[in-house]
């Protein structure tokens, strides 16, 4: 039986039980939100169909949105991240990569992985915090939280990839 069958709903859950109950109510220094949510769309298979990561990311993105009173916002930044997620993974990994590779410090590397996880998130801090905001009159404070909710995220992103992929 596939493996991944079980594991993206499987996933799916934890992430998104994590994320309303625990990390929806931390705000770093005001502005620093912890999104681990979106750890879902950075492990997501490089074989792996678009409209299938597009639509797993959505249905992630709106549930959110549902318990988060955020609407739209959510699911459009994860859309937009999945979409992007095999053309930015293509930049660290060789072209003669198995297809059925899944992102992580153990199957791409240490520094292939948190450069890939930087931009990726990154990128999809800027997307979420311009549409929750949707004004640049105050950016210095939309500065804030897509440096801060990118270290924060990046941080946790990379803790669980440690802890999920250790060997000893």
């Amino acid at each position: 039986m596939n493996y991944d069958f079980f594991r993206l709903p499987l996933l799916f859950i934890i992430l998104c039980i994590m994320q309303v109950f625990v990390f929806n109510h931390i705000q770093l220094f005001g502005c620093a939100l912890p999104m681990l949510y979106f750890y879902f769309v950075l492990t997501m298979k490089k074989g792996m169909a678009k409209w299938a990561m597009m639509t797993w990311a959505f249905a992630l993105g709106l549930l959110l949105d549902t318990f988060s009173n955020t609407p739209g916002v959510t699911a459009a930044s994860m859309t937009l991240a999945a979409m992007a997620q095999p053309y930015v993974l293509d930049l660290f990994i060789t072209r003669e990569g198995d297809n059925e590779l899944t992102p992580s410090m153990s199957t791409i590397g240490i520094k292939p992985f948190i450069n890939y996880s930087l931009i990726m998130t990154g990128g999809y801090c800027v997307v979420f915090f311009t549409l929750e905001m949707f004004s640049f009159l105050n950016w210095a404070r939309w500065l804030e939280c897509v440096v801060g909710s990118t270290l924060t995220t990046l941080a946790l992103v990379l803790a669980i990839d440690r802890l999920k992929y250790k060997k000893n």
